[in-house]
Formats: structure tokens, C-alpha cells, sequence
């Protein structure tokens, strides 16, 4: 699991281990509050603690900025203005002190722009630290009043700022424009998605919420994205929510780069996002000012009472419980970004050899050993308009047999198979909805299970003498399926000199060649 701990263990493990009681805590850890608050004297104290980490490609300005931002970001959520921070700067061995003085430089100049004191920290070397690494900042702040995710009041206006998937979308954009480019996103899209990295922050719109008064609740979509950040808030406060999927932005940018890597851009982090709510009769006067600012806002729901529960309201009326996400899925993609960077497949390759490894795990764990030749097997799987080799994926080194189990030795590659790459290609020539075919045992235990599921079969001839080049085996393949009028479900390859006998099943999609191999599997064994 990557990011936040889930839930289940938070309350379970986390929230009964906080040290020594305190009068002086108002605010301590709970699920969905962004800051703890005390009571110093006659004021509030709030204070939050982030770690934050670079992009592969992210300047030490870019770093210095989103560092300060965040930190401050969940102070003034707390409707306190930031005013000290401290951070530990965690560097691997061999960073250059260019490096290190330009990313402390940056840090100072976005904390001085916010009024923030630095007044204290740690920078040091450390072997298990890979990359500049932000380990903790610490931003604190001193207010008369305090506003908390447990203040939302039943009746209240919801409103957010900016739109959906804010954070994820300019890391995304930031590191892998060069993919989405390739993808067919215009050239302009990327260019908005990679200027969204200075819009996460909520400082700015948090200051004018609590000017214009009313607001009961604020708290920003980071992990888990806008349905994460609602449903904290409405569990904070303990009250139920009726959020119009419709009114909620979703900016042209963010929808097509969150589409490209398969993001549901409700659900992904939205660092930047505002989530508020406040008094109805302070709703018109705050998107006036978050307008006169320059900050994009929009009233997209209710808060209801509990008994009334927490739904997405959708355009033709119908309603959806809204629940955080069980994991933020943009962390795959962000942590895969320099191997993405580097890899020359397109999205839509990268998600055809991810769907074939899943099948492949799904194969491993119905234990098709039975199956596997002598051989081994290979799944290839290709997309919709395959026409080459490079665009069939399959297993290198095969689905092998090891110890009574199936093995693989290696992640799907585009191209690698040759053979039944090419088998599925010429396939294809005659049947172009075939999308995958894998070669199994020919037997009798095979053949008889083959005919009592039902399955279409057709047999090549036997070759002359018993001998046949990989042209000879092409060749009458091509004419046994031009006797062939749908496509079948199975081709029998006879036997060979030298050569194990052998089947080939083919499916026009994984979760049908899949059904047939676990039907053949459990019929054999």
C-alpha cells in the first residue's frame, strides 16, 4: 500500500497512542482534521505537520514553493494564519550544495512572501535517503478564533475551489507531459496541468473565506482527492452531505490528463482543492470574493442531516453513497513516473500489458499447471487494432511449470512473443475481433474436456512426413481458418516430429479466454 495508512488501522493502532493528557489540546488527531489546535492563554494555537517530497524532474524553486504551501496550507485551513515554520531537510549522500542552497533559498523567499518565520530545523546526509526528501515541516500559528472540518452545521452551503484532481494532474503533467503528448492530449492541456503546480495551495482562498465570514468548515482534498476530502469533513462534523455531481469542475485539462492514466479525477489528490462549507447567507458574498481574487469557486451541495447520508446527487437525479476511495491510485502513476518516463510504450500499450499481467495472476492463482506443456505457455494479448508484433503484449520466458505451480519470469512486454504474437496475428487476418491466444497441452484428458464444455474446435493437418518449418505451421494455419466459418474457441495442432502437441485457445477478450482456460483446468483436473 502506498500513502495514507487506511482507516481500519488509524483507529486501531494510531489514534489510542498519542502520549500524555493535556488540558490545553481543543483539536488533537482525528480522522479528517488537517491541523491540531491548543488553547494558549487567550488564543488558539493550530500547528500541522507534513513530509514532502519532489518529482523527479521538480527544480529545487518548484520544491522550495509546493514545501512552504503545503505546510502552511493545513494551518490555514484551521482559519489561523501561518506565521513559524521549522523543516529537516533529509539529502542523500553526493547532493550538491548548488542543490541544497537553491532549495533553502526558495524555502525562505515563499515563506517570507507568506509572512512565515523559519525558525528552526535539521539538514543532514543519509545513506537511506534516495532522494531530497523534506522529512517533516512543522507550521504553526497563533488566532482568536479557529475554524475545524468538525464545524460544518446541517444547512450549510458546500463549496470548493479550483476543481478536481489539482495536485494530481500537475505532477502528472509535470513529469510525464512527453507520454500525454504522445497520447494525442493537446499540447495546450499539458501546459494548463503543469501550471496547476503552483495552484497547490489553499492559503490564499482560506484568508478570504475567513474575511468574508460564515464559514463553519474548511479542509483541503489532499490523498483520496474531493471524495475523500467531503467525506472527512462530514465525518469530522457528523453530519451527512448531497453533493450535485453536475456543479462540481472538472477542468478540461484535469479530465483528459486523469483520462489518459485511467485517474477517476473525483478520487485522486486534489492538494489546492478547497473544501467548504458555510452560513447559505454568506455563499453568494464569498464566490464574489473568490472571484474578485481570481480564484475559481462553486457551490456544488448541501450539508443534510446524518439520517440523510452522504450521496452524489447525479444529473438524472439518481444517488450515489459517496465513500472515500479504499486507496488514491494516483500514487501508481507518480511513483512510476521515471520508469514511465523512460518507457517508449504508449498509455494505451501500458494498460494492455497491465490488463494481461493481472490475467496472468489470475491464471497463477486457479493453478492451471495442468495445462502448461513441457514447453510452457505464453498468453499473448494485443490491442484492438493490432496489425505488428510490437503491438501484441505477452510473458518473456513463458508461463512456465515450478514445483506443482505456474511461474512467470518477468512483467508483460510489448512484442516479445514471437510466437504466439504471430500466431495472434495471423489469426487476426481472418477473425480481426481475436484479441488473445495462449498455447496449452494437447492430450486426451484435453481433448475430452474440450468436447464436453462445448467448445468449438478446429484441427490442422497433419504435416507431411510428420515435419513442419515455422512457414509450414503459418501456412496451415491460414488454411484452417479459411475453412473456418466463426472463430473457434480452440485449433488442435497435430503431432510433429521433435515437437510437443500442443492447443491453441483463442478469446476476443482476456475475461473470455480466461473463462474457457479455468473450464478446460478444472475439467482436466
Amino acid at each position: 500500500m502506498i500513502g495514507k495508512v487506511n482507516d481500519d488501522f488509524f483507529r486501531r493502532a494510531i489514534l489510542p497512542c498519542t502520549g500524555a493528557e493535556t488540558p490545553e489540546v481543543v483539536v488533537g488527531p482525528r480522522m479528517g482534521v488537517d491541523a491540531a489546535v491548543l488553547k494558549v492563554g487567550d488564543e488558539y494555537l493550530a500547528i500541522a505537520e507534513d513530509p514532502i517530497f519532489p518529482g523527479p524532474t521538480t527544480s529545487p524553486d518548484d520544491f522550495g514553493w509546493i514545501t512552504v504551501h503545503i505546510g502552511a496550507s493545513d494551518v490555514a485551513v484551521m482559519g489561523i494564519k501561518p506565521r513559524f515554520m521549522t523543516y529537516s531537510l533529509l539529502l542523500p549522500p553526493g547532493t550538491s550544495e548548488d542543490y541544497i542552497a537553491a532549495l533553502v533559498r526558495s524555502i525562505s523567499t515563499y515563506a517570507r512572501e507568506l509572512g512565515i518565520t523559519i525558525v528552526g530545523g535539521h539538514t543532514g546526509f543519509y545513506g537511506a535517503v534516495t532522494i531530497p526528501t523534506i522529512g517533516g515541516i512543522t507550521v504553526w500559528g497563533t488566532g482568536r478564533e479557529v475554524v475545524t472540518p468538525a464545524g460544518a452545521q446541517v444547512g450549510d452551503t458546500v463549496i470548493i475551489t479550483k476543481g478536481t484532481a489539482i495536485e494530481a494532474t500537475a505532477l502528472v503533467a509535470c513529469e510525464l507531459g512527453e507520454k500525454l503528448l504522445a497520447a494525442g492530449i493537446a499540447p495546450e492541456l499539458v501546459e494548463r496541468g503543469k501550471k496547476r503546480l503552483r495552484e497547490m495551495s489553499v492559503v490564499a482562498e482560506a484568508g478570504i473565506a475567513v474575511k468574508v465570514g460564515g464559514v463553519h468548515a474548511m479542509h483541503d482534498a489532499t490523498e483520496g482527492g474531493l471524495a475523500r476530502g467531503l467525506w472527512e469533513v462530514a465525518e469530522a462534523a457528523g453530519v451527512g452531505l448531497r453533493i450535485e455531481r453536475a456543479r462540481v469542475p472538472v477542468p478540461a485539462d484535469v479530465r483528459a490528463i486523469c483520462q489518459c492514466f485511467g485517474l477517476n479525477p473525483y478520487e485522486v489528490i486534489s492538494e489546492g482543492t478547497l473544501v467548504l462549507t458555510c452560513d447559505p447567507a454568506k455563499a453568494e458574498a464569498m464566490l464574489a470574493a473568490f472571484q474578485a481574487a481570481g480564484v475559481e469557486a462553486e457551490v456544488i451541495g448541501q450539508v443534510v442531516p446524518a439520517a440523510a447520508g452522504r450521496v452524489w446527487v447525479e444529473a438524472d437525479g439518481t444517488e450515489q453513497e459517496l465513500l472515500p476511495p479504499a486507496v488514491d491510485r494516483f500514487w501508481e502513476v507518480f511513483f512510476n513516473a521515471l520508469a514511465l518516463k523512460n518507457d517508449t510504450r504508449t498509455p494505451a500499450q501500458v494498460n494492455l500489458c497491465r490488463e494481461l499481467g493481472q490475467a496472468v495472476k489470475e491464471l497463477q492463482e486457479a493453478n492451471i499447471v495442468a495445462l502448461i506443456p513441457e514447453i510452457g505457455a505464453n498468453l499473448a494479448y494485443c490491442l484492438p487494432e493490432a496489425r505488428e508484433l510490437q503491438d501484441v503484449a505477452g510473458i518473456p520466458g513463458r508461463l512456465l511449470r515450478y514445483k506443482g505451480r505456474v511461474a512467470t519470469l518477468g512483467e508483460p512486454e510489448m512484442g516479445c512473443s514471437h510466437y504466439m504474437g504471430g500466431t495472434l496475428l495471423a489469426v487476426r487476418e481472418f477473425f480481426p475481433a481475436a484479441r488473445c491466444v495462449i498455447n496449452l497441452r494437447n492430450n486426451d484428458r484435453v481433448r475430452r474436456a474440450c468436447a464436453d464444455l462445448g467448445l468449438k474446435v478446429a484441427s490442422m493437418p497433419v504435416p507431411p512426413d510428420y515435419r513442419q518449418t515455422d512457414a509450414d505451421f503459418y501456412a496451415d494455419l491460414r488454411r484452417t481458418l479459411t475453412g473456418c466459418r466463426e472463430l473457434p474457441d480452440v485449433i488442435a495442432i497435430p503431432d510433429r516430429i521433435n515437437l510437443e502437441r500442443l492447443i491453441l485457445v483463442l478469446g476476443t477478450g482476456l475475461e473470455e479466454i480466461i473463462g474457457k482456460i479455468k473450464a478446460l483446468a478444472g475439467k482436466v483436473s
